[in-house]
Parts: C-alpha cells; structure tokens; sequence
C-alpha cells in the first residue's frame, strides 16, 4: 500500500465518523443557531409591534407574531380597506387600522413596526420608521434599487435601532447544520452552486385574485403609487405589484433572492464578481412587464459560481440548492437536506483501452489496480446522509429572532448590509437581463459597473 493510499483511507475513515455523527443528531439537540430562532424564547418582555402593509405576506408575518410570547399587535395601516378588515378578524385583541402608516409610526405605544409592502416603499418607510424611533423588519427584498442599499446601512446606524431584513431562509431549521458541514470540508472544494425555484400555476407567477369589492372606493390609489411613476387607476398593480417593474424586480428580487441569501449565508460570502442573465416573457403573454422564466450565472470571488433559475411554465420539484464539491454533494431545502460524500474515484479503463495487454497488466501492478481497473484500496462512497429539521416554521423563526434582538439588545440574524448584498445579485441580475451583457459589482467604488 502506496502512502497516498494511506492517507485517503485516513480521510475516508475520517469523514464516516462525521457522517456517522450527523446522522445521530437527527432528532437530537438542536445547534447552538437553531436555538436563537426556535421557540425557546430567551424572555418574554413585551414587544409592541406595528404592521405597515398587511396583504399576503404582511398578513402571514402578522400571524406568525401574534403567536411569539409577550408580543402585542397594535395597529396595522394598508392602502385596501379589506386588507384592514382581515387583520381585525385574525388578530386578538382587535388591532387599530388605519389607511395612513404616519399614524402608526406616531404611536408612543409602538415599539417597532413590520414593512411589508411593495418593494418601491421599503426605503422611506425604512428611513421614516427609524427617525421616528421604532425598530423595523423590512420584507425582502430590502432595495427596489442597487444603489439604496447604503442609504438602508446609514438609516440603522444613524438610529441604533435593530432592523432585520426579512427573508425567512436566513432562519430555516438546517441552515446553520448545513453551513457548518460545508465550513467542515466534508463536500471538499465547492466549486458550483445550482439554485432553482419552479411553479406553474397562474397565481405562482403572481396573477393573485383581485377581491371582489375592490374598487376606488375602498383602495387608496394614490397611497399605492407613493413615489412610482404616475398611472391611471388600475387594480392589476394593486393586487398584482409583482408584475411590474415600477413596484418590484420580478423574479431575481422575489424568488431569487431566496437562493441568493441562502448561498450567502451557507457558503460565508456575500458580495458577487459578475452576473450574466438571460431571460424573456415565453408564456405568460399579457400585461406583465417581468420575465416568466430566467437564468442567471453569478460568479463570486471566493472562487465558484451560483447557477439560478426559475421558470413560471413548469413545476417540477427538487432541492432549492445543490452544492456540488470535490468530495461530495448537498442537496439543502431550507428545513432539510442530504449529503453524498463521493470522493474521487478512478477508473483506468476507458483511457488505457488502446494499450496493449501486456502494457495495461504492468499499469495495474503498479498502480495497485483491480480487473476493473479501478484502485484497490481507495476511498469508497457512502450511504447518503439526510437530516430534518424539528424547528419551528421559518417565518415565525424569524420574527422570534427580531423580536429577540429588541429585547436583549443583541443583533439580528439578517442586519441590513447582509440584506442589500443578496438584493444586490438580484438587482444585478435585472441589469444584465436588460442590458444584454455581463455586469460587474466594483466592490472598490461599491457600485456596479453595466
């Protein structure tokens, strides 16, 4: 036996162990990360929380809330009447509504607000909200342009309030396992990451139902536009913001995005080289102005590349991400994954096969080859290991870890620069999409370069 032979039966050994130890903490102790979020909370000091937007996800996020000990939902401020009349109906004690979110931002007994409106009012709700004193959670994506992103930054450490950035993957049960096996070396050097999000369903590429009783009448028009572009009158960018480009970054800020902050946080990076995207309306042949299927290859310094897409045509299911290493693979889904150690493995027989006999036996004696051509005594793939998550839901996970950091006065798990790199791939995958071209982040002059 060479001494090379020695050392990968060594390693291999080696990272059984591990995998025989991940297997074990299935259903065991949860990780130190896992524990910030779960539903062991560190005190119950009372949290008083205002909601500015409460549609589908603001409504969710009220929820998720309202079930976190010491929490008290005080007002909720929407530009649809009926929007309004639901958090009344879900919520107890009945939280006060109103049309403009000023009045909650007024509150002196509001201690920290929820935003979760269109993106094109993330960043003056955000300003507004932290000049006034209250602590904010700003729904993902955090920009609805690159360059806001250091106005964000500025905002928080001007106020010392704790804001996190709403993306709930940052919280997922295995996040925090799957970062530190991959921190471990045991998928050796991750060279591609593939991230995919797939639907097909008419709401999945977000032609959301519009309510019956909508109408001027009961949704504030000129609250919706804020600070976008003037438009006539029309429901379809009220219920279905996501559309259009005036309100939202389609599919690289909504779904994206997911993946993006997700690499980051798994992979320890956050800031991208370039981006190169292609992309185009292929079915959804309507008023929509965002794409309904891209693709985006996003190159990062640290030495791999994110492989993104999405399609709104077809969905086929799999694992949200896939890191591919020189000795092994993780396929992760936020609250589950499973990892294939496969180390390297040779075989002589298709490169030797114009040799002659006599030539490839004296290759196999030396190389310490079988009949097959294959090493005797290298390292040999294992059973593929999963491990699932027994944590709360993520969303709530993550309103508990916000929550938390006003309480103790600690840091969010998500804090706003974390926030303004994963939307910033996502923008950067708008901008190659549109210009036709690669596009390069200057991480110098932290601006990108079209």
């Amino acid at each position: 036996m060479s001494g090379n032979d020695s050392i990968n039966r060594r390693q291999f050994l080696e990272k059984s162990s591990l995998l025989a130890a991940a297997a074990t903490a299935v259903g065991g102790a949860r990780t130190a990360g896992a524990q910030v979020n779960n539903s062991a909370a560190v005190s119950t000091k009372p949290v008083r929380l205002g909601f500015i937007g409460v549609g589908i996800r603001g409504t969710l996020l009220m929820e998720a809330a309202a079930g976190i000990a010491g929490v008290e939902i005080k007002a909720a401020a929407d530009c649809y009447k009926g929007h309004l009349d639901r958090a009344q109906e879900l919520i107890t004690p009945v939280p006060s509504v109103t049309g403009d979110y000023r009045e909650i931002l007024a509150r002196a007994d509001v201690d920290a607000v929820a935003i979760a409106t269109p993106d094109h009012w993330h960043l003056r709700m955000t300003q507004e909200a932290l000049a006034a004193g209250k602590h904010v959670y700003v729904e993902k994506p955090m920009t609805h342009r690159w360059e806001d992103g250091e106005a964000f930054i500025s905002a928080v450490e001007k106020s010392g309030k704790v804001a996190q950035v709403g993306s709930q993957y940052m919280s997922m049960g295995c996040a925090q396992k799957a970062a530190d096996l991959i921190k471990s070396g045991q998928l050796g050097q991750v060279t591609l990451v593939e991230g995919k999000i797939h639907r097909n369903t008419p709401t999945g590429a977000w032609y959301y139902p519009i309510p019956p009783d909508a109408s001027p009448a009961t949704v504030d028009w000129k609250s919706f536009l804020g600070s976008a572009p003037p438009h006539d009158f029309d429901l379809r960018r009220v219920f279905q913001w996501r559309l259009f480009w005036d309100y939202s970054g389609g599919l690289p800020t909504d779904l994206f995005v997911h993946l993006i902050t997700a690499t980051h946080q798994l992979m320890g990076t956050q800031e991208p080289e370039s981006v190169f995207s292609l992309g185009d309306i292929y079915h959804w042949k309507n008023y929509r102005e965002v794409p309904d299927q891209m693709t985006s290859m996003v190159k990062y310094p640290e030495g791999f590349v994110l492989r993104l897409t999405s399609t709104a045509i077809n969905g086929h299911p799999g694992p949200l991400l896939t890191f591919y290493g020189t000795e092994g693979t993780l396929e992760y889904n936020g609250d589950s994954f499973k990892h294939f150690y496969e180390p390297r493995s040779e075989s002589f027989g298709y490169s030797t096969h114009s040799w002659p006999k006599a030539t490839v036996d004296e290759f196999r004696k030396r190389m310490n080859l079988s009949d097959r051509l294959t090493p005797l005594d290298g390292p040999a793939a294992a059973e593929p290991v999963e491990y699932k998550s027994s944590d709360e839901d993520s969303t709530r996970a993550h309103v508990r870890n916000w929550v938390e950091a006003i309480r103790t006065g600690g840091k969010p798990i998500e804090d706003v620069r974390f926030g303004h790199h994963a939307a910033l791939v996502g923008h950067m995958c708008n901008l190659s999409y549109k210009a036709g071209k690669p596009v390069r982040w200057n991480k110098a002059t932290r601006k990108v370069e079209v």
